[in-house]
């Protein structure tokens, strides 16, 4: 800074030089005036006017004379200044005035002495100019005057003032700057180190101007800082990551950025701004476990168990190294997190997650995909040995676990995917297991399936359901079918159930058994039971506006629905739309609905009950509802199940099964309807029984509507 001081204003030296010379002139021009007065003159006053500063003459602090260029800076003209028509105090600023004076005024006892000093002044235009002045006393023909040059500095001064601010804002970067920025001669010595240096090392200033910055950065990082301190040198600006060792012994993870230091072009050092990002290296590893590792069981997650399998995909290209993928799905696993709760369930799964390390070899990876699904990678395997493991997983999956003081008892559905020695992508082997598995947990838990061609075209069937279900209401593919409910006393019609039937335009009618499991899954059920609602209704108000005697349309419901935050609303607006009163509608749930430890579902049950809708229990004595249910949710009915009226042609088990139903649920108040009727045998035992309504093929199979004549009544009832 210094530098560009002396460069800014050394002008004020080569004024002060000419002023010298200007003196001396003026002078001898005075002697040469006395002898050839006009020559001189006239070169005097070229001399003068054309001179590249501004020149001036004060007598008694009245402008006597100007040259052409002090006219130029201030925008006067010679008229306007010359004779105290514009005074001094209207061209210096007011806080300056008292320098001009100082400079006009100050008696010097010296003849020819120079007063220099610098002022700020007012142009014509009322812009502000900063000048250099140098003044000189002189007397000439008698008179004391003042003569002197004007000089503006105004970029000088402007550029003077920058500077400073910039010097001064760099150091309050560099001394205020929580981070630690430092610089280093060509050898990594430390020139200079801001507070932050010692904040983060320990050290002091004064101890790193000892030092150069290898001794703080650990052995095994050495290499990489000196690298980019040495890229700095050569002019390039690196960013890095490094550990040091600070002064109390404590590792710091930094992040650094070295720049070369130039003076001119040359390079003469380094500049260094430190971050501490140690507690944002340890933030990132924690996300990167967050990322890779489930954070309940700790095992690899699906994205590094997919990272892993494409890894062993590349090396054994070109050999005939077999790798394999078990996909493991723990059998009723839902019924141990409902029974015993969710905090239970974890242990449990933990406790799968410890007892498969224990099983699969190290060079294995074991991984969770989500909720009870396990998923295990062989790199180096065939298919005897993976069926071997397979066999003592089901084994030692079916062994009781101990979880939190509950004998808690499972198995294991796998499916095992072999690389065939084609190009199977990650996902393809993953989906292959996934497959197999699925069909396991169909056919036969506890057991595994390998892969295979047939497995996929079942698959295949599962997909091309799931894609054309989505266009199947728009389409008009939806039937509804109805079997009547008969009352076993007297043969009356009391409801009748609907039933949906899908004529898929391409493979035909598709039994509910095969596309309603699908649409739970795909989250479809909820816009096809609306659709069945609305036309249950609407169909059941059409038969009451043709005067038939009224009955109840019973409509099956998913836990899907139930559970769904609108479901009661959407009821409601179907029964309002279609004009069916309450209670003319039967909502159908399943046996296990009732263990879903869900507030919603139970609040959407008994909002139902409150409307004026009737409740059944489809399916009863498959599942295992408590009583506690029965009498808490007020049911109007339970449905036996057919297997149990089946089973009443074998043994006597379905009858002492279905007379318990039906004594049980008379107890509680509730009725009885006995599903699939066949034969007169079983019709009679039921009327024995005091069973309250029936459904089956003895009665009618589920027809479309228009093929239903109404009323109906079955006389020949009385007659069993």
């Amino acid at each position: 800074m210094k530098n560009e001081n002396n460069e800014n204003y050394s002008c004020s030296r080569d004024i002060q030089l000419f002023q010298g010379h200007l003196q001396s002139s003026l002078e001898e021009n005075h002697q040469a005036l006395s002898k050839e007065p006009a020559f001189y003159k006239e070169m005097f006053e070229t001399l003068v006017e054309n001179a590249p500063v501004g020149m001036y003459v004060l007598e008694d602090a009245t402008y006597s004379y100007i040259n052409h260029q002090f006219c130029q800076l201030v925008g006067y003209t010679k008229e306007e200044l010359v004779g105290d028509k514009v005074a001094l105090d209207k061209l210096i600023h007011p806080d300056d005035l008292s320098l001009l004076r100082e400079g006009v005024h100050k008696e010097t006892g010296e003849r020819g002495a120079q007063v220099p000093y610098h002022v700020r002044a007012f142009k014509k235009d009322g812009s502000l100019i900063h000048a250099a002045v140098h003044a000189t006393k002189a007397i000439v023909n008698g008179k004391r005057m003042i003569f002197g040059t004007v000089v503006d500095i105004t970029k000088e001064v402007i550029a003077h003032v920058k500077l400073k601010e910039n010097k001064e804002r760099f150091q309050s970067l560099f001394y205020n700057n929580p981070d630690a920025i430092f610089t280093f001669d060509m050898d990594g010595n430390f020139i200079d180190a801001n507070p932050g240096c010692k904040a983060l090392t320990g050290y002091s200033t004064n101890e790193l101007l000892e030092m150069s910055f290898i001794p703080l950065i650990v052995p095994e990082d050495l290499p990489i800082a000196v690298h980019n301190f040495e890229e700095a040198k050569q002019g390039a600006t690196k960013n890095y990551e490094v550990s040091i060792m600070c002064k109390n012994g404590e590792q710091k993870y930094l992040d650094i950025t070295n720049f070369p230091m130039r003076s001119g072009e040359e390079v003469i050092g380094a500049y260094g701004i430190a971050k501490d990002i140690t507690e944002k290296l340890e933030h990132r590893r924690l996300m990167e476990d967050l990322a890779f590792y489930d954070p309940l069981t700790k095992l690899p997650n699906r994205k590094l168990f997919e990272d892993r399998l494409q890894q062993v995909a590349k090396l054994s290209e070109g050999s005939h190294h077999q790798y394999a993928v078990l996909f493991l799905d723990m059998d009723r696993f839902k019924v141990i997190n409902d029974s015993l709760g969710h905090h239970v369930g974890d242990e449990f799964l933990k406790a799968v997650s410890r007892r498969l390390k224990e099983i699969v070899h190290e060079a294995a990876t074991i991984s969770r995909f989500a909720g009870d699904e396990f998923v295990i990678l062989f790199p180096d395997t065939d298919e005897e040995e993976v069926i071997l493991l397979a066999e003592r997983l089901n084994q030692a999956m079916a062994e009781p676990f101990d979880v939190m003081g509950h004998s808690v008892s499972t198995s294991v559905s796998i499916g095992i995917a072999l690389n065939d020695g084609e190009k199977e992508s990650v996902e393809e082997l993953i989906k292959n297991a996934d497959t197999a598995m699925y069909y396991t947990k169909k056919h036969e838990r506890n057991s595994y399936t390998v892969y295979s061609k047939e497995l996929e075209v079942e698959a295949a069937y599962k997909l091309t359901i799931e894609k054309d279900l989505k266009a199947a209401i728009k389409n008009l593919e939806f039937l509804l079918y109805y079997q009547p409910i008969v009352d076993l006393n007297n043969g009356e019609l009391r409801a009748m159930e609907a039933l949906i039937r899908w004529n898929h335009p391409n493979l035909g009618f598709i039994s509910p058994d095969q596309f309603i499991p699908i649409a739970e899954e795909s989250g479809q059920i909820i816009p096809i039971g609306n659709w069945v609602l609305h036309a249950a209704c609407s169909q059941n108000k059409a038969w009451q506006d043709l005067g038939h005697p009224p009955f109840k349309v019973c409509v099956n419901v998913s836990t899907i629905q139930l559970r769904h935050p609108s479901f009661v609303e959407t009821v409601s607006m179907v029964l309002k739309e279609t004009g069916l009163e309450a209670k003319w509608l039967e909502l159908e749930v399943t046996e296990s609905v009732l263990i879903e430890d869900t507030k919603l579902l139970k609040e959407n049950l008994m909002k139902l009950k409150a409307i004026g809708i009737s409740m059944a229990i489809d399916d009863f004595g498959t599942g295992c509802t408590s009583l506690s249910y029965l009498r808490q949710f007020s049911f109007d009915h339970v449905k036996i199940d057919r297997s149990f009226i089946e089973d009443m042609k074998q043994n006597l088990n379905g009858m002492a099964i279905a007379s318990t139903i039906i004594s049980l649920a008379h107890k509680l108040n509730i009725g009885v309807i006995a599903e699939g009727i066949e034969e007169d045998e079983q019709l009679a035992f039921l009327k024995k029984e005091g069973c309250d309504e029936g459904q089956g093929y003895y009665f009618s199979r589920p027809l479309p509507a228009e093929s239903l004549k109404l009323p109906i009544v079955y006389e020949n009832i009385n007659k069993i």
